[in-house]
């Protein structure tokens, strides 16, 4: 590219749920899976039909078209399922993200409905031919108009101040979201360039995950007790006072790097 070229990339919100791929043929949905370990996964056709608003039908004429994206339960909805939960004395998820994984994996699927999942679709999978979209930004827009849900806390960057100036808009008001977000993802924004930028092992080279900093807090460390592995390995465990720390309880926490503990006495 010429010096002082802009390359556009397209920023969207890392969404902290179960990921899945759709497919479909002629525009009728046939299979759903989730990602599993990027080879196989669970499938999961019947749990997605009874999710709202989720196409069975979309208003295309491409051979093969499949979508991946998230599956997500909102803070409020995951509020209500774990004080019915606790009502009914049985178990309490501790985040939305986990309380969405099992809701998902129900082979009863009344179960799945009653539960009021929601998604957004944000990338491709397999697609034939036919497809004819150049980029990040056209596709969410395709999309909007084939009726998927996606979310609209995106923005199309021409350079890294407009990238980090979204990061910081993305970090103040995350917690205003009804959804969980753990960071942003920046993607180059054409099709081309991502196809000459290509993939290493393990991800895209034109795609990167920017997460927010952890989040923190302070407890007591209540006893050690030494945890015995299968392999007979001893590994000392700290017995804290229970914290909650982003929808999470934390009670243990391994204390496995001694020079790390050494090191902050």
């Amino acid at each position: 590219l010429e010096e002082g070229n802009p390359i556009e990339l397209f920023c969207e919100p890392k969404i902290d749920g179960l990921s899945f791929s759709a497919r479909y043929e002629n525009g009728v949905f046939v299979q759903g899976a989730t990602r599993g370990d990027g080879q196989i996964g669970e499938d999961i056709t019947e749990n997605l039909k009874v999710i709202k608003n989720f196409p069975l039908k979309i208003d295309t004429n491409i051979k093969i078209l499949e979508v991946r994206g998230e599956i997500y339960m909102s803070k409020a909805d995951f509020e209500t399922l774990n004080q019915e939960q606790e009502k009914n004395k049985e178990k309490i998820f501790a985040n939305p993200r986990n309380a969405a994984a099992g809701s998902l994996r129900q082979l009863d699927t009344k179960i799945t409905a009653n539960r009021n999942l929601k998604y957004f679709v944000y990338t491709l999978g397999e697609y034939s031919d036919d497809f004819n979209i150049q980029s990040q930004k056209e596709l969410f827009d395709y999309f909007k108009s084939l009726n998927f849900s996606i979310t609209d806390f995106t923005k199309l960057c021409k350079n890294l101040d407009e990238v980090i100036e979204f990061y910081n808009k993305a970090q103040e008001i995350r917690h205003s979201l009804d959804y969980d977000v753990d960071g942003l993802v920046y993607k180059v924004n054409s099709f081309e360039l991502q196809k000459r930028l290509g993939f290493v092992t393990h991800h895209p080279r034109w795609a990167l995950a920017h997460k927010f900093p952890p989040k923190q807090a302070i407890t007591e460390i209540k006893q050690i007790i030494i945890q015995v592995g299968r392999t007979g390995s001893l590994t000392p465990v700290a017995k804290l006072d229970p914290v909650n720390i982003g929808g999470a309880l934390v009670s243990n926490a391994t204390l496995h790097n001694k020079d790390e503990i050494e090191r902050k006495d």
